[in-house]
């Protein structure tokens, strides 16, 4: 297939998916003008994607998305960096109507780097004067100074977010400021790697799985000739929305989206209490046209090897598995116990071991135990304290249990991954280590009190202590999850082995 034949089909995928958006976006509008679910900023990315498609068509829908902006009320809840972003970048629409919707609000400007990204960038289209240009160039300095750590974004200060990472490299990449278009490109030779064949882009941190970071991914991998990653995020896309009958939130857990969707209904995995659902619909579908229209690139480029953020972010591949962490961060969501673990290439592959953890400030489905790391019983868990890489396929992890500390060392091998843990001075009885989670949609049998096995993706788990295995004991980002845990008996380290085919190595 030649290299425009091959960017035509895919821009046409695209174009299709987000044409499917707006259709379900339309069904799903109020005589209101509002969406079924709350929203924060649906109604303007609707507007957007509507007016692009088809304004004759949609128009009614249009009005009644615009109407509903102007009568909403202005508290401290009101998207405006978002919302004002949309209409800016809404074809013909006028300015009167802009200012009117925006009349009386104020930019929230929270401490996280896409809000900020957002601001810098409606000033740049809302004015061109020198004095706009300096206060710019201020405020990319300090977003610079707060969240670049070259090659990557930080969704908030000592915090990593894929998704996040993904969707300020897509502004940045926007603006036709070249230092901006300079380091937008380099953030996505990161993004191309953590997609690796697999087409899952934000395994990582806040947000893990949603939509809305895979349609960001998908956009700027695209416009910088990274096709193979494109069209691998657009078949994860196309899948779950198969899968799910509509595009869900959570790509990992592609399901029909239920009536009462949050935190605490368990058929909404990877939901946090800020996520609206119509929101990030309207915007993957604002993504994928926008897609759609880019022009083909002048060539195919593939991931550069050397790009690494090692302090921040741990990936090893092989032609067996992918497996990528997150080393520092504050909240369960932001850190990783364990390695998130992609098994095979291509688009057959599987997520083993999931993103875990979830939303800890509202009332989520995600609680300690969804933390991967050992605990005694389920009354005291682990606590993440830091990781570090000890060389390119080792990784030391500290962790507090009832005030002692404790070490995981992970190890990448070609066909195996090493997990030891170390706990001292703790009764091995009630000690229980590893805990890590395994996908419940994956079948498991044991066969031994030491082995486990998936005859399905041909992997065997293996321990020097008697494994313990509780399906849909907890939650992960793809769901329910099944937990793997040991009580040693006799002292306080053990080590679990995940080993694929019949390699020893």
């Amino acid at each position: 297939m030649s290299l425009s034949l091959g960017q035509d089909t895919l821009r046409l995928r695209c174009q299709n998916l987000a044409k499917r958006i707006a259709d379900d976006l339309a069904t799903r509008q109020l005589k209101t003008g509002h969406f079924e679910q709350p929203d924060f900023y649906a109604k303007a990315f609707a507007v957007n994607l509507w007016t692009r498609i088809d304004p004759v068509r949609f128009g009614s829908h249009i009005d009644r998305a615009l109407d509903a902006l102007r009568s909403e009320p202005r508290d401290k809840t009101w998207h405006r960096e978002f919302i004002e972003y949309a209409l800016l970048d809404t074809p013909g629409l006028s300015s009167d109507t802009t200012t009117d919707i925006l009349r009386g609000t104020k930019p929230l400007c929270p401490d996280v780097a896409n809000w900020q990204m957002l601001g810098l960038i409606n000033r740049q289209k809302r004015n061109a004067g020198l004095t706009t240009k300096l206060l710019d160039l201020v405020h990319f300095t300090f977003i610079l100074f707060r969240y670049w750590r070259a090659p990557v974004f930080i969704d908030r200060p000592d915090c990593f977010s894929a998704q996040y990472h993904a969707f300020c490299t897509a502004l940045l990449s926007d603006s036709p400021n070249k230092r901006h278009q300079r380091i937008a490109n380099r953030a996505t030779e990161i993004l191309a790697q953590l997609v690796g064949s697999h087409g899952f882009v934000n395994l990582l941190g806040r947000g893990a799985g949603q939509s809305f970071g895979a349609a960001c991914g998908l956009y700027v991998l695209l416009k910088c000739g990274y096709h193979n990653e494109a069209e691998a995020i657009l078949h994860r896309l196309e899948d779950a929305l198969v899968k799910a009958g509509k595009l869900p939130l959570n790509l990992l857990s592609p399901a029909p989206l239920p009536k009462n969707p949050g935190p605490e209904n368990p058929q909404t995995p990877g939901w946090y209490s800020y996520n609206r659902h119509d929101d990030y619909l309207a915007f993957a579908g604002y993504c994928l046209l926008k897609a759609s229209q880019l022009p083909a690139p002048k060539h195919i480029r593939s991931p550069a090897p050397e790009t690494t953020a090692k302090n921040i972010v741990s990936q090893f591949s092989s032609s067996y598995y992918h497996a990528q962490m997150t080393l520092f961060g504050r909240q369960i969501f932001d850190v990783s116990g364990a390695p998130v673990i992609v098994s095979g290439q291509g688009k057959s592959t599987h997520i083993l071991l999931p993103p875990t953890g979830g939303e800890q400030d509202a009332p989520s489905l995600y609680d300690q135990a969804s933390q991967p790391l050992p605990a005694v019983g389920e009354t005291e868990f682990a606590r993440f304290l830091g990781a570090r890489q000890i060389s390119d396929n080792k990784l030391d992890i500290s962790f507090e249990l009832a005030g002692i500390v404790g070490h995981r060392t992970i190890e990448f091998q070609n066909a195996r991954v090493i997990i030891s843990d170390q706990t001292p001075d703790y009764s091995a009885n009630e000690l229980e280590l590893f805990r890590i989670l395994i996908d419940g949609n994956i079948g498991l049998t044991q066969i031994a009190e030491d082995t486990i096995i998936c005859r399905e993706l041909g992997i065997k788990l293996t321990a020097n202590a008697p494994l313990h295995m509780i399906p849909q004991a907890t939650f992960s980002a793809a769901g329910p999850a099944t937990r793997i845990s040991a009580k040693t008996g006799q002292g306080n380290c053990a080590t679990l082995t995940i080993s694929w085919g019949d390699s020893d190595a």
